[in-house]
């Protein structure tokens, strides 16, 4: 099994419904496992912005985390501490209530056999 540590990034976060295919930020591949190790949500404006992060799974859809102020200039640590792990196919989406206000980085290990 390789075990390989990642960083996606995705700047300017969409505003579209968290469900469109905009949102996504990352995607496990077919034959992959994901163990995200943090994901940071950065604001570049001078106005505080809200996000959102999901995770669409073969079970239930959830959210990590809904409606979570990220002040100006600052950032939010979504995943402190803990690993959340994505099995194939898993979606992980984000969203912004303002446009181009948020950037995201999502650092995980991706294990492939």
């Amino acid at each position: 099994m390789a075990n390989t540590f990642r960083v996606d990034t995705n700047a300017d976060l969409t505003t579209n419904v968290i469900t469109d295919a905009a949102a996504a930020v990352l995607t496990a591949g077919a034959t992959s496992t994901n163990i995200l190790l943090s994901i940071l949500v950065s604001n570049k404006t001078g106005t505080s912005a809200d996000v959102d992060v999901y995770l669409e799974t073969t079970g239930d859809d959830v959210y990590l985390i809904r409606n979570a102020p990220v002040p100006s200039g600052s950032s939010l640590e979504i995943i402190s501490g803990s690993k959340i792990i994505m099995e194939s196919n898993d979606i992980l989406r984000a969203r912004a209530s303002t446009a181009t206000a948020l950037d995201i980085t999502i650092s995980y290990l991706d294990q492939t056999p």
